[in-house]
């Protein structure tokens, strides 16, 4: 090998290399990290912008938000109350400048969405998002580049497109599809819209009370799990369904590619 080939494929490896850190910069996160890498983190990201309001929503109310890139967490009140708490974090002004997050609210309704200047190619920036919204509310979120979490909650709950774990302290409705990390879900009540999770990478954790009604079905699912007092499952290739109590409501679970775990609580 020539020392011009040589000087050659050093450049091609170090360009690599760059693009590769780059990469790993750009979508950071905060999932799985330690105290001490996050606030080095913080450290490279000097930039910092926050938004805290608070609303009042009628009962029932439609919230809805998408593009938050990070963490999500929700909080859920017995009362009307509504609160934003938004951090970003950019390396550069410029980084800083290049997205936003638009609020618009009505007494019936709060949406939180992320724009995009298209003209910025690579933004180096990470964002935390806390929300407080009553327990009546009905929620959407989609793509969120983190993990999910929230408290109880009496309304609907759809939740798209999540690029880490989600975990929910007591769900009534919902339709979860298209996440990253697993699912962890309490059902205490069941509505009649039911509940779906669908397309999760990681495993899913469903905790049923003992006097919940539904028909519970499991497809395209390899590792089951049902461990449910008085209620025996039946089972057909990868299919699996059951009912809890006098039946009722559907609860579906498809397309899982790690464990499906269903207990009683």
């Amino acid at each position: 090998m020539n020392s011009k080939i040589a000087w050659t494929l050093a450049v091609v490896l170090a360009m690599s290399l760059s693009v590769m850190v780059m990469a790993s910069v750009v979508t950071t996160s905060g999932l799985g990290r330690s105290a001490a890498s996050i606030a080095q983190t913080k450290q490279n990201y000097p930039v910092r912008g926050e938004i805290n309001r608070s609303y009042q929503l009628a009962p029932n109310a439609q919230v809805d938000v998408s593009g938050i890139e990070g963490a999500v967490k929700v909080e859920t009140t017995n009362d009307n109350r509504a609160e934003i708490h938004f951090v970003r974090h950019a390396r550069t002004q410029s980084d800083y400048d290049c997205e936003t997050i638009v609020v618009r609210d009505s007494p019936t309704s709060l949406t939180v969405e992320h724009t995009t200047n298209g003209s910025c190619r690579v933004i180096q920036a990470y964002e935390e998002l806390t929300l407080i919204v009553p327990q009546s509310a009905n929620l959407s979120f989609g793509r969120i580049e983190g993990d999910f979490t929230i408290g109880k909650t009496e309304g609907y709950l759809q939740l798209n497109n999540i690029e880490g774990g989600v975990r929910a302290g007591e769900v009534q409705a919902a339709e979860i599809a298209s996440i990253e990390g697993g699912v962890t879900l309490n059902i205490a009540r069941l509505g009649s819209q039911g509940i779906t999770v669908r397309n999760v990478e990681g495993a899913v954790e469903l905790r049923v009370a003992e006097n919940v009604n539904a028909n519970l079905r499991v497809h395209r699912a390899v590792n089951v799990v049902i461990d449910l007092p008085n209620a025996p499952a039946s089972k057909a290739g990868r299919e699996y369904w059951l009912q809890l109590g006098s039946g009722g409501a559907d609860i579906v679970i498809s397309g899982i590619e790690g464990s499906v775990k269903i207990r009683g609580v």
